[in-house]
């Protein structure tokens, strides 16, 4: 790897560790900057990253745009998780969608 791609690969992950952080402070809008960016460079079908998915996700309920969470709850949903982390953050957004499916039935109840 050249000093430039390495330069590059730092930055990237840099982003990401601070999208992340960002989830985790409660400043949604400024994660989703710094992560949406990134999903489609670092998360594909052949090498999915489900922690990449699920702290975007998180970011987007958060910043209240429920279309673009339901969009990454639809690519994560299928994904197998290979870590105990994975496990929990993947269940974290489905226990969000499950609460976010529940108040859309109550808002439509008379």
């Amino acid at each position: 790897m050249t000093m430039s791609q390495e330069k590059a690969m730092n930055k990237m992950a840099g982003r990401v560790l601070d999208g992340y952080s960002s989830v985790k402070e409660g400043e949604f809008s400024k994660a989703r900057q710094l992560l949406e960016p990134m999903v489609p460079m670092l998360h594909r079908e052949e090498k999915p990253n489900i922690q990449l998915l699920s702290y975007t996700a998180i970011a987007q309920i958060g910043d209240k745009d429920v279309e673009a969470f339901l969009n990454t709850c639809e690519t994560l949903r299928p994904l197998t998780p290979q870590t105990k982390k994975e496990e929990a953050l993947k269940q974290r957004v489905d226990d969000m969608f499950v609460e976010l499916m529940d108040v859309l039935n109550q808002e439509e109840r008379p």
